[in-house]
């Protein structure tokens, strides 16, 4: 069966509005675009409150959460291989297993659910326990009886399924007579043409009598008017009837009901050594306690890749766990580039503009792929608040310009727009400090350091000196989480277009900043309103 394959589209490590918003319409332009794949929206953290309001405004729904792409179970599962039934005949898994050299196949009951598997270590263990001794009991159903062994009912008695043990006539009658009446219950008999033992064995009311080596009806002439069994007549002589009885009980007569399972999220490498270090074949794979398909150890041979397309970064570190394993599709950013290498060629669209919205927006415009409502309006809020509603020195025309046409789009004043979104902004007096410094955080690597950047915007900078302090700490446990030499976070005022900056004890650094300190760790930076231009090559500047 053929499955679509799944592309991921994600952002950044703690996702701002710029990055969801871009996933989201990104993936919907692919889709128009390729219908090959399914392209999949996703985000690598919780959103915050401005980016919620954004998608329920435009009635969308939040990208799903990836918490990462490492492979697992799931993607090396098979769901559209064989499968059997609990009242299937032993001989249906017998041939399966056989002819499409299966190490285990999926058992389930009436009601689709999955009930158990059976492998070659399941039929051997029954066959050779049916060597063992002649009182081992057998389960028998006619209709797995007529299924397996050529032949026909000359009656087709009750009950139609019971447990009994087999007894082959090939003893004289006195014999037969004493061995039935020391026997706890009455056996199956498999009997050639032998009239008295066959008689007996009416009058005894055995629940079934095999007549082998049957070629017409006038095998048996006896009278079978009050026998309340089976009588079957076999093609098949007493010996190769015997085989086939064994091979007629239902599944699960010998089905592994409690077998070993793998849970679909169970990472593939793990399962891998836990498979190939034990005896088991096969197991099967469930998901919330329904089967999701079955892994052998030929399933771990390759070790798959999930593809993903990276917007609005394009740095390993940056991006979900596991993208290193992953294969990389495709590139959507405004960042400075540096990108891991590729095995192969990859699409990478990158523009020095504010937004990544902005170059989403032009794939539409490059392609001549209309751009529908929700779109529009997800891309106008992604343009806006990248851009710090188009004030931000990163704001290019290109900007301007995709902004105003998606505003057009909706019948939307740019200017009110902006100020609805803005209105959702956090006061800082109400911030988790913890969640604010994680939220937005990059982390940048340049000269043998490493420092991460937080950015957090409001419309007031007022509250700031009662929080600093919290601010501060938040920092200081990010930076030794992080194991990195610096953490700041640079809070925003989008209404007067300045900043503060919030940085842990880095003497070599603070030294050689331009912008004015106001107190340990806080310093002023009126007129700046960007990390990424503005901030971050003044960070630079004092490591270089």
């Amino acid at each position: 069966r053929w499955i679509m394959k799944k592309i991921y589209i994600a952002g950044h490590k703690n996702p701002d509005t710029d990055s969801a918003v871009a996933a989201y319409c990104y993936a919907k332009f692919k889709s128009k675009t390729d219908p090959s794949f399914q392209y999949i929206p996703a985000v690598c953290g919780t959103v915050n409150a401005q980016t919620k309001f954004i998608f329920e405004k435009a009635k969308a729904e939040i990208p799903v959460l990836l918490k990462d792409v490492y492979p697992r179970v799931i993607d090396v599962a098979r769901k559209d291989g064989m499968r059997l039934y609990m009242n299937e005949p032993v001989f249906e898994a017998v041939k399966d297993l056989d002819e499409n050299t299966l190490s285990v196949i999926p058992v389930f009951g009436e009601d689709e659910k999955f009930s158990g598997i059976v492998g070659i270590h399941e039929i051997v263990n029954y066959m050779m326990t049916s060597g063992k001794s002649e009182k081992q009991r057998y389960t028998f159903s006619l209709d797995n009886i007529e299924a397996v062994i050529p032949g026909k009912f000359l009656k087709r008695g009750n009950p139609e399924e019971f447990s009994a043990t087999i007894m082959i006539g090939a003893m004289d009658m006195d014999y037969l007579s004493t061995k039935i009446f020391t026997l706890k219950d009455k056996p199956l008999l498999v009997v050639g043409k032998r009239e008295k033992i066959i008689q007996k064995a009416l009058e005894y009311d055995l629940p079934a009598i095999i007549l082998t080596n049957v070629t017409d009806n006038s095998y048996f002439e006896g009278d079978i008017g009050n026998y309340k069994g089976s009588i079957y007549l076999s093609q098949k002589d007493t010996a190769e009837t015997i085989r086939l009885l064994w091979l007629s009980a239902p599944i699960k007569h010998i089905a592994n009901t409690n077998p070993f399972v793998f849970q679909h999220d169970d990472l593939f490498d793990d399962a891998k050594k836990i498979l190939l270090s034990s005896e088991l074949r096969g197991v099967a794979v469930l998901e919330d306690g329904k089967f999701a398909g079955v892994v052998t150890r030929r399933s771990f041979i390759e070790k798959p890749r999930k593809k993903i397309i990276l917007v609005d970064h394009n740095e390993i570190t940056q991006s979900v766990n596991g993208a290193a394993e992953a294969e990389i599709c495709e590139i959507i950013d405004h960042h400075r580039l540096a990108a891991e290498k590729t095995i192969t060629p990859i699409y990478i669209f990158s523009k020095p503009v504010g937004s990544t919205s902005t170059l989403v927006y032009q794939h539409h415009k490059i392609y001549n792929v209309p751009i529908d409502r929700e779109s529009a309006e997800l891309l106008l809020a992604g343009i806006l608040a990248d851009t710090l509603f188009l004030k931000s020195p990163t704001t290019t025309a290109d900007d301007i310009i995709a902004a105003q046409e998606c505003a057009s789009a909706i019948g939307a004043d740019i200017k009110a727009f902006g100020s609805e979104i803005m209105s959702k902004m956090p006061l800082l007096k109400n911030a988790d400090p913890k969640k604010t410094v994680n939220s937005d955080l990059k982390i940048y690597t340049e000269n043998s350091f490493s420092f991460g950047i937080s950015q957090i915007e409001t419309v007031a900078l007022s509250d700031l000196p009662d929080v600093a302090d919290s601010f501060l700490q938040a920092l200081e446990s990010l930076r030794t989480e992080k194991h990195i030499d610096s953490a700041m976070l640079l809070v925003t005022d989008v209404i007067h277009g300045n900043s503060k900056l919030i940085i842990t004890d880095w003497p070599k650094i603070e030294e050689n900043l331009i912008y004015k300190k106001e107190s340990s760790g806080l310093y002023d930076l009126p007129g700046i309103l960007s990390r990424k231009k503005q901030l971050l090559p003044e960070i630079l500047r004092c490591l270089a």
